[in-house]
This record gives structure tokens, sequence and C-alpha cells, in this order.
């Protein structure tokens, strides 16, 4: 068999020396998809070598995008940043019927697209298109040569071109799964940073007079919508706040951070709760246009009267244990954000020595409910408050309580708890009397 060396290295099909060569470039090719993640790169050495060993002038790679139904040069000599459709020219109907095409004369075959050629200047007298499959099956990408230097490309081309495809294929599936795992990184780590500023957002002194307070946030995906905060309000009161924000994630995070910039914003305003908080509903509803919602409990605590004023906007009731007997502080008006002029109120209750308080999350009570399970429910919550008589140790056995209730499972939705005992006044030093209302600061 006739051996061409001068005109470009090719070896005419079917000698020994032939297959030795193009079967130690197949190898070649395969090692270089193990040494390195540059598609482009892999493109190159795989075009070269099939220009090289079949004797074409020029060579061509494309790239599927399957979605938008086009195919985009990776390389192609002569003509960068090539786009055609899927079903376009010879290029688009080997990606749309997965055949290979081999044309001796493309101007006398109405698929063949002429107008490369009149921009480039470029004769095209034949030229060879493969399709490239993933291990699936599936189509990825297209091969293709122009003009063989003997006249014509034979069956043995299509099989080889073909074969040097395999590796351009394991090396696309690879890069394509690094570039996953990368962007998982990414995306883990930004989690991370943002569970850590979330974190960093929570009260660390939960120094509050007349309270003695724990508190504690478990996200479900490391960073939520969950919120709890202690704020100084005015003439020495404080705000306890827990609220939740539908959705998980970075988005319910957002919009709790807004939330609670809104409450800090606000926590000297003379304005009654109901009325805070229904301006809140009010941005909430503007920036979210409903799709976002929050549950909230703003309770102002007056140390001096030992009395809790709050709202409820549809939050899980809060638990206050006087004694034996066990109160709910339920809802007093409706999600903040569903809808503009939503009507919300306040109540008040008082507290007395060693009086608790639990506000929680949805995380809590509704627990069990993604195991298609009942959930664990105010009931059984109830129960736990009922048997212990300090904020930590309340917040360590609900904790304890879920864990049983869930088994192997972790919690689906975020859990967060604050806790809160009323604390025995102080005794009253001899000689004072009672305090006026002006030194209560009301």
């Amino acid at each position: 068999m006739e051996r061409r060396q001068p005109s470009g290295g090719w070896v005419q099909e079917g000698g020994l020396e032939a297959r030795v060569q193009r079967l130690e470039a197949i190898v070649e090719a395969s090692a270089l998809v193990n040494s390195t993640l540059d598609l482009r790169a892999i493109a190159e050495t795989i075009v070269g070598i099939a220009t090289r060993l079949i004797g074409a002038e020029r060579g061509s790679l494309f790239l599927l995008d399957a979605r938008q139904g086009v195919l985009r040069s990776l390389i192609a000599h002569g003509v960068e940043g090539l786009q055609v459709k899927v079903g376009e020219g010879i290029v688009g109907t080997v990606a749309a019927e997965g055949q290979p095409v081999v044309l001796d004369d493309p101007y006398s075959d109405c698929r063949f697209d002429r107008r490369f050629d009149t921009v480039t200047g470029f004769r095209t007298r034949s030229l060879l298109t493969v399709p490239v499959r993933d291990r699936d099956g599936q189509l990825v990408a297209v091969l293709q040569l122009l003009n063989h230097r003997d006249g014509r490309f034979r069956t043995g081309d299509v099989d080889f071109l073909a074969e040097l495809g395999v590796p351009f294929a394991v090396a696309l599936a690879t890069a394509r799964l690094h570039a996953e795992i990368v962007e998982r990184e990414k995306l883990a780590e930004e989690v991370r940073v943002a569970g850590t500023i979330q974190h960093n957002l929570h009260p660390k002194d939960l120094t509050v007079p007349g309270l003695e307070l724990a508190a504690r946030c478990q996200p479900s995906r490391g960073v939520g919508g969950d919120y709890y905060d202690l704020i100084p309000a005015r003439h020495g009161r404080y705000w306890l706040v827990m609220a939740d924000v539908s959705g998980k994630g970075i988005p319910a995070a957002l919009i709790a951070s807004h939330v609670q910039s809104f409450l800090w914003s606000r926590r000297f305003d003379r304005r009654p709760l109901e009325r805070i908080a229904a301006e809140g509903n009010e941005l909430l509803h503007h920036f979210t246009q409903g799709k976002k919602y929050a549950t909230v409990v703003l309770a102002e605590w007056s140390p001096r009267q030992r009395i809790l004023t709050y709202v409820n906007a549809g939050h899980p009731p809060v638990l206050v244990r006087r004694g034996e007997t066990i109160e709910q502080l339920g809802s007093t008006g409706a999600p903040l954000g569903l809808m503009p002029g939503l009507p919300l109120r306040s109540a008040t209750t008082s507290l007395a020595d060693d009086d608790l308080l639990l506000l929680y999350t949805d995380g809590v009570n509704e627990a069990g409910t993604e195991l298609d399970i009942e959930e664990f429910g105010v009931g059984r919550l109830t129960a736990v408050v009922r048997d212990v008589a300090r904020p930590q140790d309340l917040l360590d056995a609900v904790s304890a309580a879920l864990t049983t209730y869930l088994g192997d499972h972790l919690p689906h939705d975020d859990v967060t708890m604050m806790a809160a005992r009323c604390l025995p006044r102080p005794p009253v030093a001899s000689g004072r009397g009672a305090l006026s209302d002006s030194e209560s600061g009301r």
C-alpha cells in the first residue's frame, strides 16, 4: 500500500503501519484526557491527530448545546466562533440524525451550506462528518474533516474519526462533572459563609432584667429563614423576636435579615407594636409582592411591670407555663407580607416568679411531617415544657425529644427556639415604697 509522508504525515488506509499509527493516536488522545480538563486543548489534539493521520486539510469540532438547539465550534480552523442550528447544514444534519455523512462533492448536495466557503474563501471539495456520543449514547458533539488530500474519504476514515471522538466524549463528561463539583463546593462555601454571617447576627448577650434567657438556632441547610433576636427598646424595655420566613436557604435568610434590619430601625419607635408590625407587613409585601411571607412573634418585655405585650403574626403559639398550667399565646393576625392592609392587634400578659415561656418556629411542632408521620405537635411540646424549670434545660429537653421522635432522621426544617424564665423580684429595700409610673417608665 502506497505511503505518502511528505504531504503531511498521513498514511493510506489499510497498511499495518497505518493501523498502528491510528491505534497509537487513540492511546495518545486517551492519555491526554487523563492529564487535563482543558477541553479546547483536548479538541485541538484530537482534530490535529485526525487531520494528520487521515490526511485532511482542515478539521472542526462542534459542541452541542441541547437546550438552545445549536452547535458551537470549539475548534474550527479558519472560522472561529461558528454556530450552527441542529438540522442546518451538514453538521446540523449529523447532529439531528446521528449518522455519519461522507460527501465527495459537497456542492452537489442540497444540505451543504456554502456560506462558510463564501465568507472564508475556502473551497470544500470533500468532507467527512461524524457524531460524537457519550457512554449513554447521547450525542454531545460533531467532528468534521474537510478536503482529503487523496480526493475522497474512506470507510476506515469514518471509523477512525468516530473512535477519536470517544476520548473527547469522556473528557467532556469529566469536565462537566468537575465543573459541577466545583460549583457545588463553591455553593457549599457560600452557604457556610452565609451561615456564619447569620449566626453572628444572633444576639450574643441574652442578659435581660427580670428574665433568664436561652436560645438556639439549627438551620436545616446551613443557612435558613428562621430568626430570633433580643432588641433593647425604649424606657428599658426589650423586644423578644421569633420569626420564620417562608422557604429555605439563602433566599429565606436574606428576607430574615431584612426583617431584622427593619425591627432594629424601629426599636425606639413610640407607636404601638401592632402599628410597627403593620408597617413591616406593608414593606415585606412591597418588596416580595406576596411571594415571601414571615410568621413573627414580636413581644415587648417591661421588666418593672413584668408585662409582656406581643403581636403574633401567624406564628405557632407561644407557650407559657404558670405552675401546673400551660397557656398558649396564639395568633393576633396573619403572617407579614401576604397582602397589604391585613389587620394586626396586640395582646398583653403578665408574668410571675418562675413563669416559663417558649418561643419556637414550626420546625419544632411540625417535625415529622416530611417523613409522612404524625407531626411532633404542640401537645408533645407542652409535655416537655411542663417538666422543665430552667430555659437552657428546656431547650436541651426539646432537642432531645425531637431527636428521639425523628429517630435517625435529621430535621427537615430549621429548628429555632427561645426560652425565658421570669426571675423572682429582688427584696425591696426597707423604707422604699412602690415604684411610681414615672420611675417605671410608663
